[in-house]
């Protein structure tokens, strides 16, 4: 705990000049690299993001995750909770589930900056590989257009999780994904979901589930 307070402190102390790095480019990369520093203190598997204010009145949220690793989720909650009142920033906890999904469904999204390639969300497709009823656990196939020219990148599996980690949340994703596996996209394409359509398939699976044991009591 006293590492997240001596974080917030610092935090605290310097928001004008993180401000800055973000809205005028000044000592951007020096700045951003002393946030990481410091949240090091707290854990070297903690990372954070730090999302845009959705309008002028509004805050920017710097967005503590684990990439779904249980055992941070303490101090990640700890990291929101002991959070000072600052005044252009705000703190959440995990990666939340997409609240608007509509340019994804209507294929009007913009690719994924992935570095050194790619990737439309709205062009991914899953099918079921396996559902574990006991655990809730899901393994996914996923299929990219452009698996094959993609799969030598040894980044590929870690963005495609983080894509998926950001439709469906990060809890969700601790909780219910135990596999993804990538293919290249079927030319026979009948059968499969959009990626963007996960969050209610896992409902549904969830659903039949629970209705199966109402029937069998």
């Amino acid at each position: 705990m006293k590492k997240i307070i001596t974080f917030w402190n610092y935090f605290k102390k310097n928001e004008q000049e993180i401000l800055n790095a973000i809205l005028l480019g000044i000592n951007t990369e020096k700045t951003l690299s002393q946030i990481t520093k410091k949240m090091d203190y707290v854990s070297r598997r903690i990372g954070y993001i730090i999302k845009a204010p959705k309008t002028i009145n509004d805050k920017f949220i710097i967005i503590f995750t684990g990439n779904g690793y249980r055992k941070l989720f303490a101090k990640i909650i700890a990291l929101e909770n002991q959070a000072p009142v600052l005044l252009n920033f705000s703190a959440q906890a995990f990666i939340k589930p997409l609240e608007d999904a509509t340019k994804f469904i209507n294929g009007t999204d913009e690719p994924c900056n992935c570095g050194n390639y790619e990737i439309k969300i709205s062009e991914l497709q899953i099918a079921l590989l396996d559902y574990n009823i006991e655990t809730k656990q899901i393994k996914l196939n996923i299929y990219l257009p452009d698996y094959n020219e993609l799969k030598h990148f040894e980044d590929l599996k870690h963005n495609i999780n983080w894509i998926v980690m950001q439709i469906i949340g990060e809890i969700a994703f601790h909780r219910h994904i135990k596999q993804i596996q990538l293919n290249q996209m079927l030319l026979e394409q009948k059968g499969l979901l959009n990626l963007i359509e996960l969050p209610d398939f896992i409902e549904y699976l969830y659903k039949i589930n629970s209705r199966n044991k109402k029937r069998q009591v």
